[in-house]
């Protein structure tokens, strides 16, 4: 019986406090105390529950503090939302949370325009000066901090900048060697064409040069051959028979007309220069120097040298 009666107290107290609340709570309520073994099964079912509600009216206005608007600044809104729209938004998350936006914005507007009949600031001045909650060392740590973290992110998206740059400069590196070798092998078959005389005048003046003569202005053509070659040509022929170039023909021995007797014809004999005719230098000692011995004698001449 004691037992009993001691659970039958506590649990009027917790009904008592929760004040007809929601039926889930005092459930685990109830549970939580027969786990406990604060309340037994055969207490729980001796108890009734009483809503007393003057008696929580009077615990209210004990324990309530009766302060001016501006300690507490509570304000009630109240929206009316048709019952239509309340079905809607019960089951729209979206909805739920525009209709507390739109709330929270009346209490505010609400709020704002009780102070200013009241004659109190809502805005900071320019020159407001207060303490900081937090000391400088434990603000230049959180500053510190920051920036690490906003270097690491900047460092992390310049690797990924680099690393999207490399591929795409692979790509475009490979783009660029391959028009390069494309425009080296058309100026190649360009060079030739123009070698070959087969070019138009478009492709010759990417290289500046003019593939026409032009003669009458005096300028070199293709007709005109180099003064060097021409003298060259005159001198050693230019291809062709080249034996028996120098030989007489009828022709030649017959034309005259470069025949010199001053230069062709040989000088007169005298008696003082034909050695014939006992003519020349007198016999006896050679003057100057003396007349080399010739190959045999020269040989015998070293013959006799090793016998000896």
């Amino acid at each position: 019986n004691k037992h009993r009666a001691r659970d039958k107290q506590w649990y009027q107290r917790r009904v008592a406090i929760t004040a007809g609340g929601d039926e889930s709570v005092d459930d685990m309520e109830i549970s939580g105390a027969l786990k406990s073994g604060k309340v037994s099964e055969e207490g729980m079912k001796t108890m009734t529950h009483i809503n007393n509600i003057p008696k929580l009216k009077e615990r209210l206005e004990a324990i309530q503090k009766k302060l001016p608007w501006i300690e507490n600044l509570d304000v009630t809104v109240d929206l009316k939302v048709p019952i239509e729209d309340m079905k809607a938004v019960i089951n729209d998350n979206f909805k739920q949370e525009m209709l507390f936006y739109k709330q929270s914005q009346v209490g505010a507007q609400q709020s704002i325009a009780r102070l200013i009949s009241m004659g109190i600031s809502t805005e900071r001045p320019e020159d407001y000066f207060a303490e900081m909650v937090k000391s400088d060392v434990h603000m230049k740590r959180v500053k510190e901090k920051l920036i690490s973290k906003q270097l690491t992110m900047e460092r992390t998206e310049k690797v990924t900048k680099m690393r999207k740059m490399k591929r795409l400069g692979k790509k475009v590196q490979q783009e660029v060697l391959k028009k390069r070798a494309d425009d080296k092998k058309g100026m190649i078959e360009k060079v030739k064409k123009i070698r070959k005389g087969k070019a138009e005048q478009a492709d010759a003046d990417d290289f500046e040069i003019n593939t026409e003569p032009e003669t009458s202005s005096g300028k070199k053509g293709k007709d005109d051959i180099n003064k060097k070659r021409k003298a060259k040509d005159s001198k050693y022929g230019f291809g062709g028979k080249k034996k028996m170039a120098k030989k007489n023909t009828q022709e030649s021995a017959k034309d005259v007309t470069t025949f010199s007797s001053r230069i062709h014809s040989k000088p007169k004999r005298s008696a003082k220069n034909d050695k014939r005719m006992g003519g020349g230098k007198p016999s006896g000692k050679p003057s100057g120097k003396p007349q080399r011995p010739g190959k045999t004698k020269r040989a015998n001449n070293k013959n006799r040298a090793r016998n000896k």
